[in-house]
């Protein structure tokens, strides 16, 4: 789907507006609205964000090497012990035996850990409904569409080679004077 898209005139100042950056701007909105979404539902749970961030990514992953989990999440190995640990206190997650590497460590959802990631989603599920109740279903497929693309490409960004491609930037180095 290839969607042309035109500057619009039309903010306080008659300034114009970028509909895709008006769009970019939303986007970066939900993902703060769903980091304050994903923070109460873990208060009502009684555990971290990192610990839920962590319990979704075994949900949707299934078990991994706690090596794999750090990476996924970003944190080092030493982080990663300690969210194990409260994770395994709080009777969400186990940690197993890899049974295709002795010496390895597999981290598994417990019934509870499950029970806990299915709730948030429900939770999450709901408002989504509930947001788009009244939208016609061919918006909603487009809408899917649109960010079942997004996603990839945002998989995607982890990749040097797609990011020279695309012309990303690289950070700005901030340097102590």
């Amino acid at each position: 789907m290839n969607m042309a898209l035109t500057v619009v005139v039309g903010d306080d100042e008659g300034a114009p507006i970028n509909p895709v950056e008006e769009l970019a701007g939303e986007l970066r909105r939900l993902i703060i609205c769903g980091e304050q979404f994903r923070n109460l539902r873990a208060k009502e749970l009684q555990v971290g964000s990192s610990d839920l961030v962590a319990l979704g990514h075994l949900h949707n992953g299934g078990p991994m090497a706690p090596k794999e989990l750090s990476a996924l999440m970003g944190v080092s190995s030493g982080t990663m012990t300690a969210l194990l640990d409260r994770g395994e206190k709080a009777g969400l997650l186990r940690r197993e035996r890899n049974p295709e590497d002795r010496r390895g460590l597999l981290i598994h959802l417990t019934p509870a850990g499950l029970q806990s990631v299915q709730w948030v989603y429900e939770q999450f599920d709901a408002v989504v409904c509930q947001t788009l109740i009244n939208v016609p279903a061919p918006s909603v497929d487009v809408l899917r569409s649109l960010l079942e693309q997004l996603n990839e490409t945002l998989s995607c960004v982890a990749d040097d080679d797609y990011n020279a491609s695309a012309g990303l930037q690289q950070p700005l180095q901030l340097h102590e004077a």
